[in-house]
């Protein structure tokens, strides 16, 4: 954490200086409109509720508030070697996934009751493919503790501008729509909160609007670690990029991708609809190859665990000579750079698959657990 906390003068110096400075380039760069973003409060504590499509996304929507804000933002983004030293003078604080928190709470409560507008995206992951996924129940919970004011704000388009499994980002206009202020009466329950969220915060990606003029540069690369085999043949690790076009190495089919990340080919279809094909075909599988298993330490560094022939069965995840076996696993996650951790009792852990697509043993390992 840096020497001056959230809320001190030198750090709410130190939003403010940032937001001041990167106005013009970030305008330039995302070519955003303020949206209905006049609906937001102008004092007063809020949570800002939004789906999580970007990297960019607290930039995206706290904008336009002109306000002081602060940021609930994975741990792992704060074992980053710099990323992590200047979040927290940005208004971020750290939340270690699908544990309890009870530091990071403290400081969300602090700083809401200070008056801050807290920033969270409670989906707990940014999406591959724009479906934007269902929220974790805690915000419910939250909701009800604080007994908070809510906005929710849907972020159209974030998934399109730099598609989580691109190399590079694309001229997109970011559009953001905000609902007016919303609270809960005491007799509604966590459950129910949640899912007004849910429903509030999802967006439909086949109609993600993409403006007029919206270049992109070699658009089709990084795909293949997302379809990590061929929606028409099903060859495993069978797509290759080729500037704008994926082609599939078995079957010689051709897609062209263009900035509505539709893959243009036969047949025409989204890449969410190719993860489905995927998904459909192959089921709960087991897989093989070979990787590297390590423990993940609280705060930052890590330690090894194993490494060397890996595979994933209905018995567990083996690597080397070590077994974690499935039912002692939980909280499977793609986190910052593609870094494939999930939990075994209280330990977190991260696989790194050699050769292969991270997010392909990912995708296993999420349908092994249900």
């Amino acid at each position: 954490m840096p020497r001056f906390p959230l809320g001190h003068p030198v750090q709410v110096f130190a939003w403010w200086l940032a937001w001041a400075s990167a106005s013009i380039p970030w305008t330039l760069a995302f070519r955003w409109v303020p949206g209905t973003a006049h609906k937001t409060p102008r004092d007063g504590p809020f949570l800002l509720v939004a789906n999580h499509t970007s990297a960019f996304d607290p930039v995206w929507i706290a904008f336009f508030l002109f306000r002081r804000s602060s940021f609930m933002a994975s741990s792992a983004l704060f074992r980053l070697p710099i990323l992590g030293k200047v979040l927290p003078y940005c208004g971020c604080f750290p939340k270690e996934k699908f544990v309890k928190d009870r530091d990071s709470m403290k400081t969300l409560a602090t700083r809401y009751n200070a008056g801050d507008v807290i920033v969270l995206f409670p989906e707990g992951t940014r999406t591959f493919d724009g479906r934007t996924r269902p929220v974790l129940p805690g915000i419910g919970r939250l909701v009800k503790r604080l007994n908070a004011r809510v906005v929710t704000a849907q972020i159209l388009n974030g998934h399109l501008f730099h598609p989580r499994w691109a190399r590079w980002p694309r001229w997109i206009p970011i559009r953001v729509n905000y609902a007016e202020p919303r609270t809960w009466d005491e007799d509604a329950t966590a459950e129910q909160i949640a899912a007004d969220i849910g429903a509030a915060i999802t967006i439909d990606p086949n109609t993600a609007p993409t403006g007029a003029f919206s270049p992109g540069f070699r658009m089709a690369e990084g795909l293949p670690d997302f379809l990590w085999a061929c929606p028409s043949c099903f060859l495993e690790d069978g797509l290759q990029a080729e500037g704008h076009d994926v082609v599939c190495q078995g079957c010689s089919c051709r897609w062209r991708i263009d900035t509505a990340s539709r893959m243009n080919g036969t047949p025409t279809l989204f890449v969410h609809e190719a993860h489905d094909r995927l998904s459909a075909h192959f089921g709960p599988a087991d897989i093989s190859g070979r990787g590297k298993l390590i423990r993940v330490l609280r705060g930052t560094g890590n330690e090894p665990v194993d490494e060397g022939d890996a595979s994933l069965t209905d018995e567990g995840l083996r690597v080397g000579d070590t077994l974690c076996p499935l039912a002692e696993l939980h909280a499977v996650s793609v986190e910052v750079q593609n870094r494939l951790t999930f939990r075994r009792g209280d330990e977190l852990l991260e696989l790194i698959p050699e050769g292969t697509s991270t997010l392909k043993w990912g995708h296993f390992l999420e349908r092994k657990l249900g």
